[in-house]
């Protein structure tokens, strides 16, 4: 806030984004926020400590983070850039591929072992040459220091950085400390951002509740039902989760193993099925073929398999290749969903101007679907059916007015 010089009332005030020494000089950047500064205005400057309280644990836990990442990765992790604010920390350093989800793991948790451990956090300003050779000292590439330097230490031997900014006293007043993000920055950068106290206690409750979703799931036998719709909405909510990235690659892997288990076991039944449906075709075809039927429209139980469609289609024409049939088949039956239609049209009828294709769209009109495919084999698709009968009806009369003698 500013006061002018022949008057102690406050005439503006200007928040300061950045401070850093040039010429000699303190240089403060910020943003007029209310009233207007003058040339030889007196400034009272005041610090925001409770902001302050919200970004020191973040900056002490870069620091941290550094240490750890180097007890994981090595000594060849250099810092490359580092932001703090109240919100979070972030921290960009040297490394040529993503970390696994066991390496993330182990940083997240030495942090939070540092965290724990209540470590003291203190600092000294003594030469710079000094300063350089003291033992497990890190200070950032291409950074240029001033002699003397400040040399903040976390514990005894944790961490050991030169560093001018704001820091806690003890670890412990991070409370807490969470990783949510890794990330490629550039060719050989990696980034990773954390938070701490209530941010990182909010992140670890949610990653909490969502690993006892995604365990009750696991829990559940293959033959659940939609147990793959269940995975896919657990997904969703692990995507748009706001918790520790460890953790999140943890349940990705354990989500994508409940999907496949009840992918796989769909598969089975539907094989069943499908064999199933294939041997009681046969005989409606064999039945239709004796009674000198030249088209026959039925319901499949397949679910909506395009795969399972060719294998009746295979069936029809090496059981009645001069027959025109179609097959109906609802995704789930009598869910009023998704239903497929398929059909199959022998050459003597194209030649009367009768084509599967526009068979197929007049099958699926009154349900607002549509198909496509070659004159004598095509398929098509509804959103939604509630009335699979009509179908079935509207593929006969069609039939039965584009070929009435056929149907004689």
């Amino acid at each position: 806030m500013t006061n002018n010089e022949n008057d102690d009332s406050t005439t503006a005030t200007f928040a300061v984004k950045d401070v850093q020494t040039y010429g000699g000089y303190l240089l403060h950047t910020g943003v007029v926020e209310s009233g207007s500064i003058d040339v030889n205005s007196n400034v009272w400057c005041k610090v925001d400590y409770h902001r302050r309280t919200h970004v020191t644990p973040n900056h002490s836990m870069t620091h941290v983070l550094n240490s750890a990442l180097m007890d994981v990765l090595g000594d060849n992790v250099d810092q490359r850039g580092s932001l703090c604010n109240n919100e979070k920390l972030r921290f960009d350093f040297t490394h040529k591929k993503a970390l696994t989800s066991k390496q993330l793991k182990r940083v997240e948790q030495i942090c939070r072992d540092v965290v724990a451990a209540q470590l003291p956090i203190t600092s000294k300003t003594i030469p710079l040459e000094e300063a350089q050779s003291l033992d497990g000292v890190r200070a950032v590439f291409g950074e240029v220091y001033p002699d003397p330097v400040r040399v903040v230490c976390i514990g005894k031997d944790t961490s050991i950085e030169f560093c001018g900014g704001c820091h806690m006293d003890n670890t412990g007043e991070a409370e807490q400390f969470c990783i949510v993000e890794e990330t490629a920055v550039a060719k050989g950068i990696r980034r990773i951002t954390a938070v701490t106290r209530s941010a990182a206690q909010r992140a670890i409750k949610e990653g909490d509740k969502l690993q006892t979703s995604v365990d009750d799931a696991d829990a559940l036998s293959a033959d659940t039902p939609d147990l793959d719709k269940m995975a896919g909405t657990l997904r969703k909510e692990l995507d748009e989760g706001y918790i520790s990235a460890p953790l999140k690659a943890q349940l990705r892997t354990k989500i994508e193993a409940i999907q496949k288990k009840a992918v796989e076991h769909k598969k089975a039944m539907l094989a069943g099925r499908v064999d199933r449906v294939l041997n009681e075709l046969k005989v409606t075809i064999q039945q239709a073929v004796d009674e000198g039927k030249n088209v026959l429209v039925v319901k499949v139980d397949i679910g909506a398999d395009s795969k399972a469609s060719q294998k009746v289609m295979k069936t029809v024409k090496s059981t009645a290749p001069e027959m025109a049939f179609m097959g109906i088949s609802e995704e789930e039956e009598g869910s009023g969903g998704k239903v497929m239609a398929f059909a199959m049209v022998p050459d003597r009828f194209i030649a009367e101007g009768f084509v599967a294709g526009a068979w197929i769209n007049k099958a699926l009109e009154a349900a607002g679907g549509r198909g496509g495919g070659k004159p004598n084999n095509a398929q098509g698709q509804a959103k939604e059916c509630t009335n699979v009968d009509q179908i079935l009806e509207d593929a006969e009369s069609f039939f039965a007015a584009t070929l009435p003698i056929a149907t004689e």
